[in-house]
């Protein structure tokens, strides 16, 4: 029975740590260790329990120990949640080009100093021939 609590007392911290760190950091990481402590604190909170909220059958029913879990469930949501926006706002834009470029007009390579009048061009035809 003391192992009980103690394990019950060891998932309790464990829920209130990976909540904790999963509002103050939200990333992948913070997120599942908040769940999987949800998680843990469901099946382990036996000696922790509390008052009956709503019974289901009279063996059993909502306690006031699982209305935490409910609250770690809703914090790893909401730091996947905002994780998965982070994620969205850092990729960068698709191209909205068909062939893949960002920008249309370098699909085709233009010249670095291209000729400024009929006149430069004539004369570059001279010298080589």
């Amino acid at each position: 029975m003391q192992n009980a609590v103690f394990y019950s007392l060891v998932a309790m911290c464990s829920l209130f740590a990976a909540s904790t760190w999963c509002l103050a950091r939200p990333h992948l990481l913070s997120s599942l260790a908040a769940l999987v402590a949800s998680v843990l604190w469901v099946l382990m909170n036996g000696p922790l329990e509390g008052r009956v909220l709503y019974s289901v059958t009279p063996n059993h029913g909502l306690t006031e120990a699982d209305l935490l879990s409910g609250v770690g469930v809703c914090i790893a949501a909401w730091g996947f949640r905002t994780t998965r926006n982070r994620r969205r706002r850092r990729r960068p834009p698709r191209p909205s080009s068909p062939h893949g470029h960002p920008d249309s007009s370098r699909a085709m390579p233009a010249a670095i100093f291209p000729a400024t009048g009929d006149a430069e061009a004539a004369r570059g035809r001279r010298k080589a021939g």
